[in-house]
């Protein structure tokens, strides 16, 4: 599965400039939930992410281990502890996968891993998902707050949860705290991750066989392994 590696190569060149602080990957002891829980207003500590602000949540796979070779969880900004009103936040999940010969397969596993986020759902942690605008707004609980919930307690989650799908060996998860400049550049990425994979659906379905009509030719002209994606499937 090599179809995102470019993505996840820009996407590191943005966040290795930043200062971010390395949290401990390991064991974690937190309550989950099987369904979203409903924080009132008088229960809820603060509030992340903006829909008003540059912010996003995306999540991208390879199995090039050069790229990907062991689980981190990254932080910039405040952690959970030392916030003390609503902030702007935005999230970053980079994965290892098995690689796939099958594109039909490779296809599903590309989704399990965006709809996974979905059912991981912390006590005291009330996400509100937008997939058309790639962001999260999160309401964090007094109770949990008091309890101890830090970005290291969440990352280790992430990393478990997608770790016990099939094929996952390592996942690194980056949080960002707070308004930064290059999380626009981040923006751009994730709509091309998007666009990469409706092109991944639009080959698999064959919507159209000729490439010079197709909306997607300079997506799959910009990148090479859809490009051969593409015409394995045809042959067939």
């Amino acid at each position: 599965m090599n179809v995102y590696d470019n993505l996840i190569k820009e996407t590191l060149s943005f966040l290795q400039k930043q200062s971010f602080t390395e949290l401990p990957v390991g064991d974690y002891d937190w309550n989950m939930l099987s369904a979203n829980e409903f924080l009132m207003g008088k229960e809820v500590s603060f509030e992340l992410g903006d829909r008003f602000k540059d912010s996003v949540v995306y999540h991208v796979p390879t199995s090039d281990k050069a790229l990907i070779g062991e689980d981190k969880i990254f932080l910039l900004g405040d952690d959970l502890q030392n916030i003390k009103k609503n902030t702007n936040f935005s999230r970053v999940t980079l994965f290892n996968i098995d690689d796939i010969e099958d594109p039909n397969k490779a296809y599903i596993g590309v989704k399990k891993l965006n709809y996974e986020r979905y059912k991981i759902i912390p006590e005291g942690y009330m996400i509100l998902s937008s997939s058309f605008e790639n962001k999260e707004n999160v309401r964090v609980s007094k109770k949990a707050i008091k309890k101890g919930l830090t970005f290291e307690t969440l990352g280790n989650i992430y990393i478990d949860r997608y770790k016990q799908l099939p094929g996952v060996n390592h996942v690194q998860v980056y949080f960002i705290v707070g308004d930064h400049d290059f999380v626009k550049d981040l923006v751009g990425v994730s709509k091309k991750v998007n666009e990469v994979t409706e092109a991944f659906d639009h080959i698999l379905k064959n919507v159209i066989l000729d490439c010079d009509v197709c909306p997607l030719k300079t997506i799959c002209e910009d990148i090479e392994a859809l490009r051969e994606l593409h015409f394995s499937v045809n042959k067939k």
